[in-house]
């Protein structure tokens, strides 16, 4: 006696024992298996090209400095220049005080607080950037990056100006007391990644 008769049931094919339903068994017994199919030349599809190929690291140093012109945050990449970043941003802070005498007024009434190019070295360029409260962001670029733009530079300080603020409004941040935050670490690092 077969295995069928013993349950009550007719035979079904293996398919229909599967599934009830009669269109996915002959969906399932018309569809090619993998067996049947000729091997891909492209195991993976490739991915379109990003549009940040090829650009080197966004920013090299990035520097947030109080009203009364010291540090609160620092970062730079690589860190055996470090000092050389220090003595940049520093130099940067004279530029930032021109710039902001001369538009006078107009800054203030302006709600576009950047402030462009400052000055360009042999191997960097720096921007800047300042908030109402008086507190600069400088933020040094690899001269060797000529893909980035200008409007990228402004759209990296807003990232960095709502970041700052974020922390500002932290209860147990004292103004004025240098900046030891983990998301503001990793929005500057974010910053700061090579892209390939």
């Amino acid at each position: 006696m077969s295995s069928s008769r013993r349950l009550g049931g007719a035979a079904r094919p293996r398919a229909q024992q599967r599934h009830s339903d009669p269109s996915t068994a002959l969906a399932m017994a018309t569809a090619p298996s993998s067996r049947d199919r000729p091997p891909s030349r492209d195991p993976l599809p490739s991915s379109p090209p990003s549009r940040d190929a090829g650009r080197g690291k966004m920013a090299v140093c990035v520097a947030v400095i109080a009203k009364e012109n010291y540090p609160l945050y620092i970062r730079s990449v690589p860190t055996e220049n470090e000092l050389k970043f220090h003595y940049t941003v520093h130099t940067s802070l004279d530029v930032v005080d021109e710039k902001i005498s001369a538009m006078g007024k107009a800054l203030v009434d302006q709600r576009e607080l950047y402030l462009g190019l400052l000055y360009p070295t042999e191997d960097y360029k720096v921007y800047g950037y300042v908030t109402n409260s008086k507190v600069k962001f400088v933020m040094v670029v690899d001269s060797s990056n000529t893909a980035l733009r200008d409007n990228e530079i402004r759209s990296m300080f807003r990232k960095l100006h709502n970041s700052y603020t974020d922390i500002m409004c932290n209860p147990f941040y004292n103004p004025g007391d240098r900046i030891h935050s983990r998301a503001f670490d990793n929005m500057v690092n974010s910053m700061m990644m090579q892209v390939c």
